[in-house]
């Protein structure tokens, strides 16, 4: 009779694990490593007990798990102990001979047969009549559904050629569905800006001097609300458990407030860089309003914090002889081994859950059940203000650029103007444009690494400021353009994009601040400190 189960899989397969084990849970005891890892001590006497005290093993079957040293050893400690084995087959795989013999439920298909197999074969049992499937392809009916809509958004986010980085996101969307790597946060930020996109394209290329806002709006909102809905369905359970951890949102484990007022002192130290300093101060604030005391030096603590980020990325701390908790504050791949061991602490999505850490510090292993956290891998993860900001610069960069293509290309200057006004107007809408791209690549670079000029919010302040002047500027000269070429043709020209650019800023200024005052702490904390 199974009592308890050990999960050996790959991080690849973690949704479909993290959803296995939600389910698992309500029988059985499970022991899952990003679970039941106690943050602050190495993981290899953790694992072991684990694996000694575990009747039963579910090895997920993928290229990636059976590719594993790490997996590889502890399905052959249940072998050497004579324990319990069963496959849970996520992908077809050739197996080693020494796996061919164990039961095994094939979940490539329906993942609630799979699951009522799985279940009745833990209580009971059987021998296989059947090998165990190790070759062809097989996927649930959502991921099929899935990235047939993504080959219709594929071919609608064409259309919003001009902004470049939704085609870049989106074309290549179905084939990447199927290999499970598309990078979910940016995929998730080109569907939500694709309605705009498409309506401001309908508007200039193809409603032309007929062209009507409203119209455009409806006809842009109808196709990119497919968008909205493949995204939906990117975002349900079925396709959670179908991507690799980068092509899935990101997500929490049921955390929950412990609720403890005078929680017993520990004595701490928080190793960092002079430029984390800002969030090393917000984690010390915290501690010390718990009663936890700073230790005088590193040695002498008895719990460290070791903050990561591109600017220290080690510790002095021995985690062999002190409780040490790597606290990941920006991605960082070039970490030592014996920290790689140890469970982190995620600041990466913000600095959230400094209270529970303060209240639960004695207790290692209850902190890291209330903080919840299911690791993010590789996928690109920001604080929320900061993906706005980036956002907001990489989607006001695309449309000034489709601003300067519909005044040269799509407004019959040339004929209008004469070559020599025509040369002065390409002249001012180059020098415009490379100081607009150029001052965006800075603000992103400063954004997402932390460092140059636009690593300071001020900074970033003037970034944005200066983006609306370069935005106003071209749309006074379209403005005086557009009179011009309507008087020429005898009629109205419409609206076009620079006008559209105005708004989407003055719209987006009004959500960044929303969101500043919201979270406004992610950019206090986020921007390196001054050395």
């Amino acid at each position: 009779m199974t009592e308890k189960i050990f999960i050996s899989y790959s991080r690849r397969e973690l949704g479909f694990v993290d959803d296995l084990v939600n389910k698992l849970e309500e029988k059985y005891q499970v022991w899952l490593d990003y679970r039941a890892l106690i943050p602050g001590v190495p993981w290899a006497e953790q694992i072991d007990k684990g694996l000694r005290e575990a009747d039963t093993v579910i090895l997920v079957v993928s290229k990636a798990s059976l590719g594993s040293e790490f997996v590889a050893l502890e399905w052959r400690h249940f072998l050497e102990a004579k324990k319990r084995v069963i496959l849970v087959v996520f992908e077809a795989v050739d197996l080693p001979t020494e796996l061919e013999k164990f039961e095994w439920v094939d979940f490539r298909g329906n993942y609630k047969a799979g699951l009522d197999e799985l279940f009745s074969q833990l209580d009971q049992p059987i021998q296989e009549e059947h090998p165990v499937p190790e070759t062809g392809f097989k996927a649930p009916a959502m991921v099929w559904g899935v990235a047939a809509l993504s080959i219709l958004v594929a071919i609608l986010s064409l259309g919003a050629f001009w902004t470049i980085f939704i085609p870049i996101f989106l074309v290549p969307l179905p084939y990447r569905i199927f290999k499970r790597s598309f990078d979910f946060s940016r995929v998730q930020v080109a569907l939500l800006a694709l309605p705009v996109a498409l309506s401001l394209a309908h508007l200039v290329f193809i409603g032309g001097v007929d062209g009507h806002l409203l119209t455009s709006f409806l006809i842009g909102m109808s196709f990119g609300l497919l968008g909205w809905l493949l995204l939906w369905l990117l975002r349900s359970s079925a396709m959670s458990r179908w991507g690799r951890p980068e092509a899935t949102a990101l997500k929490f484990a049921n955390p929950y407030d412990p609720n403890v007022s005078n929680p017993v002192t520990v004595s701490y130290y928080i190793d960092h860089a002079p430029e984390d300093r800002f969030v090393a101060e917000e984690l010390s604030g915290t501690l010390k309003k718990y009663g936890h005391s700073q230790a005088a030096d590193i040695k002498s603590a008895k719990s460290v914090f070791a903050l990561i980020s591109k600017f220290k990325g080690d510790t002095e701390a021995n985690p062999d002889t002190q409780v040490v908790f790597p606290v990941m504050v920006q991605t960082n791949y070039d970490i030592p081994r014996n920290l790689s061991k140890i469970q982190w602490i995620d600041f990466r999505p913000g600095v959230r859950g400094l209270d529970v850490i303060a209240q639960l510090l004695a207790d290692p292993a209850a902190m890291l059940k209330a903080l919840g956290m299911r690791p993010v891998s590789s996928q690109t993860v920001y604080p929320p203000m900061i993906t706005i900001l980036y956002y907001f610069t990489l989607f006001m960069t695309a449309i000034f650029i489709g601003t300067v293509i519909d005044m040269v290309f799509f407004a019959q200057l040339h004929t209008v103007l004469g070559d020599l006004a025509f040369s002065e107007l390409v002249a001012m809408l180059v020098v415009g444009g490379l100081l607009y791209v150029g001052n965006s690549t800075l603000m992103a670079r400063g954004l997402l690494n932390r460092d140059g000029f636009y690593a300071d919010p001020l900074r970033i302040a003037i970034g944005v400021l200066v983006q609306g002047l370069l935005s106003v500027a071209v749309w006074i000269l379209d403005r005086s353009v557009v009179f011009m070429v309507a008087e020429d043709l005898g009629g109205e020209i419409g609206y076009a994009f620079a006008t559209f650019g105005i708004t989407i800023y003055l719209i987006g200024i009004g959500l960044l601040m929303f969101n500043y005052f919201r979270n406004r702490r992610d950019i206090r904390l986020w921007f390196p400190a001054k050395r």
